[in-house]
């Protein structure tokens, strides 16, 4: 007998499918207490728990942390920087990126989520996760509308930056750049970090 409409078979078992969670549905499990203790995003309606951090990922998003510090500082802009802050991208789709660099004026609620619309740049460092955030999580950026996207891979000592988001993809990605060289903003002339 064939499962009924809304199970799929799982190892002789059956195993009721769930639709997409809402970010509405997902704040309020948070809210809740059902993560605690553990790190996780909302991708494409799915809830993630995200990889642990070693020293060469955490020693590098520090590092380029620091560097965009610097950098917007040099630059005279008054963006903020936050590490592992959840962003609003669209429904199904509230990532916690290493870095995310946002104008906190175009923020309205200061207690919230850094709102997508707020969001300049977002740094994915990549070690284990590299292979994700150069393909599903960097057309999930693009189909959200990030203006830039850079990917850190920590074995390569190197950034890969991505700009002009179109569905699923980007117009611009540029070859990487030695995490030893200057590192532009390919949307926001002057700001040029060194790491």
């Amino acid at each position: 007998m064939p499962p009924r409409v809304g199970y799929v078979p799982l190892m002789n078992a059956l195993a009721r499918t769930h639709p997409p969670f809402t970010s509405a549905e997902f704040y309020r499990m948070a809210e809740k207490g059902a993560f605690a203790g553990f790190r996780v995003e909302l991708r494409r309606g799915m809830i993630l728990k995200m990889s642990p951090q070693h020293y060469p990922h955490a020693r590098t998003k520090q590092d380029i942390q620091y560097a965009l510090r610097k950098a917007i500082q040099d630059a005279g802009l008054a963006w903020e920087i936050l590490t592992e802050a959840t962003v609003s991208l669209g429904d199904g789709f509230e990532p916690m990126p290493d870095i995310v660099v946002f104008d906190g004026d175009l923020m309205p609620n200061k207690s919230g989520t850094i709102p997508g619309s707020a969001v300049k740049l977002i740094v994915e460092v990549g070690d284990s996760t590299l292979a994700d955030d150069m393909g599903e999580k960097r057309e999930e950026y693009a189909a959200a509308g990030l203006a830039e996207y850079w990917v850190a891979d920590v074995k390569a000592r190197t950034v890969i930056r991505h700009a002009g988001p179109l569905t699923a993809t980007y117009q611009r990605q540029e070859a990487p750049v030695a995490l030893d060289q200057p590192i532009a903003m390919l949307t926001q002339a002057g700001v040029v970090c060194r790491v």
